[in-house]
């Protein structure tokens, strides 16, 4: 097992309030902090940028609203580590439940719970953000040094093929019997031994999350990391105030004395709290324009369980080892789907079968022989995803409807997922329409295209997401976007964002890697602005 790096142990938890507000003479539960810039968020943005700022010589204070998990506290039970380790418990739903996300809410954000997939987007990605938002120099060969930093940092190597398991292996197998080109991914671990425990934290520490990497170098470089803290509200000014309060462990008892409310004042506000929080988070606090929260981006997934004579066991093995990106770019539009698969536990996997009472029972019978396939979508073909975040009546919501084009692209991707399955052997399939009520029987004469007639209207196709992102997005001027070319909020000093929300377009890939890259290299920008941005301190 992985050791716990021993600057964690400075992480400031709960358990180590009542000490605190000895220490610190603490009255009325409110701790009071000054630093140069504080971050909101832990994930692959906000821990790297994190460490980046404190290894420059920064004061940093880092807020995380969700707990400090390690193996110690790592369960295989679905119900417990979905409510501890995710937000809204596994399952942010969007108004009129036309989508459900997956999102980690924890110390080292979704790389705590991701499923190691390591990609950095295709050129006609970064070329289109140069061509229409400004981004300049963001191409693959462009960003390699940053690339190739956060690889060797995070340990991302090629799945060995010992490890593709029966879950991928349908990719493998009925892709090249299709003619077509599947390939082994990239994940991040350092001695993965396939235990499948990713979803719920790595209960050895081989997979390389930011709590393992980032945050301690951000702790052993002087950043104070605290979790359990919210952050309510931003307030600007020379000097900003960050406004953050406690938030306890759903499954845990607090501590009887706990700092309720933590108030940091920074001339530095870096927001990396994530697609869906970070908007909610800057327009309750009256900031930015209306581009927070708009052209939210998903990539659109969709399931078909391939129900198969032998056992498959999805969550067994590294999660995801195996893709298929012939149908990424559709007609050189840079737009269309790509292929992998998901290591769904029963819990999720029943969720997301779209049968009810007795058939779903039945359904969940035959779950160890099933093989999870999913398309995923690069949302915006149409220009824009129509799907935003909005603060409204005290609460964030979030709203989602496919545009048609993406809708095409999602149906022509559960087609060629099909056809991939039949071929690599799979003797039903169920398909993501709630008007289809029961597993559909296949064989290698089977034939798709009535996918392409269905419908994509709301309730008639089932959607998901694990990949929010840009809706806070980047650009050369405020008529096309929330934040500017250096990721500071359009019309506030100093106020940045540095996270997945700053993808002006659809990424096309699992983000963490470019989340990575790009934050490193703006993180990297703004450290050597030092003086000029603290008023030569």
């Amino acid at each position: 097992m992985g050791a716990i790096p021993e600057a964690n142990y400075k992480i400031i938890t709960p358990e180590k309030h009542e000490a605190l507000i000895k220490e610190n003479g603490i009255k009325d539960g409110v701790w009071k902090l000054q630093a140069e810039a504080v971050i909101i968020g832990s994930g692959a943005g906000g821990a790297v940028v994190a460490a980046t700022l404190a290894k420059a010589g920064w004061k940093v204070v880092l807020i995380e609203e969700g707990g400090y998990f390690t193996p110690a506290k790592f369960t295989g039970d679905e119900f417990l580590s979905q409510a501890r380790l995710y937000r809204d418990a596994g399952f942010i739903i969007a108004e009129e439940q036309t989508l459900s996300i997956l999102q980690g809410r924890t110390v080292g954000g979704s790389t705590t719970v991701n499923w190691q997939t390591s990609l950095y987007p295709p050129d006609y990605v970064t070329n289109e953000w140069d061509s229409r938002f400004g981004w300049k120099g963001y191409g693959r060969q462009e960003m390699d040094a940053y690339i190739a930093e956060v690889h060797e940092r995070i340990g991302v190597h090629e799945v060995p093929q010992n490890l593709i398991n029966a879950n991928n292996s349908t990719l493998m197998k009925g892709g090249k019997a299709l003619g077509l080109h599947p390939e082994v991914l990239k994940n991040n671990n350092r001695g993965c031994i396939g235990l499948g425990r990713c979803g719920l934290g790595c209960p050895i520490n081989a997979k390389q999350s930011a709590f393992l990497t980032w945050i301690p170098d951000a702790i052993e470089a002087g950043a104070t990391v605290i979790s359990n803290m919210r952050a309510q509200y931003i307030q600007d000014g020379d000097i900003k105030t960050v406004v953050a309060e406690f938030t306890p462990d759903p499954y845990e008892k607090a501590p009887n004395n706990v700092l309720e409310k933590v108030v940091i004042e920074a001339p530095v506000v870096i927001v990396s709290a994530g697609a869906i929080e970070g908007p909610a988070l800057l327009q309750r606090s009256g900031l930015g324009n209306d581009w927070v929260g708009r052209n939210l981006k998903v990539h659109p997934t969709s399931t078909n369980f391939a129900i198969f004579d032998e056992t498959i066991n999805m969550f067994s093995g590294p999660p995801q080892s195996a893709v298929i990106k012939d149908g990424h770019n559709q007609d050189n539009t840079g737009y269309g789907y790509w292929l992998e698969v998901a290591p769904f536990r029963p819990t999720l996997a029943s969720s997301l079968i779209p049968f009810y009472g007795q058939r779903q029972f039945d359904a969940m019978k035959k779950y160890p022989n099933m093989s999870a396939g999913i398309v995923l979508v690069r949302d915006g073909a149409d220009g824009e995803a129509n799907a935003s975040v909005k603060w409204s009546l005290g609460r964030r919501k979030v709203y989602f409807e496919i545009t048609p084009t993406d809708g095409k692209n999602l149906l022509k991707g559960l087609k060629a997922l099909a056809e991939v399955q039949v071929a690599a052997g799979a003797k039903a399939i169920i398909f993501p329409f709630p008007d289809v009520l029961d597993p559909i029987p296949v064989d290698k004469n089977s034939k798709f295209d009535w996918i392409l007639d269905k419908s994509i209207e709301p309730g008639k196709i089932a959607i998901g997401s694990a990949h929010p992102h840009g809706s806070i997005q980047a650009a050369k001027s405020p008529d096309l976007g929330a934040v500017d070319l250096d990721f500071q909020l359009f019309g506030h000093k100093n106020i940045f964002v540095m996270d997945a929300s700053v993808y002006p377009t659809g990424l096309s890939v699992n983000p963490q890697i470019t989340t990575m890259s790009v934050n490193l290299r703006a993180a990297r920008a703004l450290a050597q602005r030092k003086s000029e941005v603290l008023g030569n301190k």
